[in-house]
């Protein structure tokens, strides 16, 4: 006879929408705004890496012109993955594991009670 097999309900520990973790609404969004700012951010830096290598403007080398270039590039696609980082650690600490979520429920349902008792 063969061993049930065992059911992991939080493999994907870590993925905000791929389980079954209940977050914080605040932090969440909060988490999101940040995402958007800095995404918004990178992209302002990639187009001035654009803007620089292509060197028209200026009467800098071309070469000078590209090394900057691929620098501020560098920093945009830095800055991309520090932002994602950053909101996958935020979203994981806006989880609410369940013995928080089991005490918030016991809680309100001990106010329920309370409030019944007093009438």
């Amino acid at each position: 006879m063969l061993p049930e097999p065992k059911i992991y309900t939080s493999t994907l520990k870590g993925y905000p929408y791929m389980n079954n973790t209940k977050n914080d609404p605040g932090k969440r969004s909060k988490a999101l705004t940040a995402l958007t700012l800095r995404c918004v951010v990178a992209v302002y830096i990639c187009y001035l890496a654009f803007k620089i290598a292509s060197g028209d403007d200026t009467t800098m080398s071309i070469v000078l012109c590209r090394v900057i270039g691929a620098v501020f590039m560098l920093a945009a696609l830095s800055f991309a993955a520090y932002s994602l980082y950053t909101y996958r650690r935020d979203i994981r600490q806006a989880d609410i594991d369940e013995d928080t979520l089991n005490a918030l429920e016991d809680d309100a349902a001990a106010e329920v009670t309370d409030d019944t008792d007093k009438e």
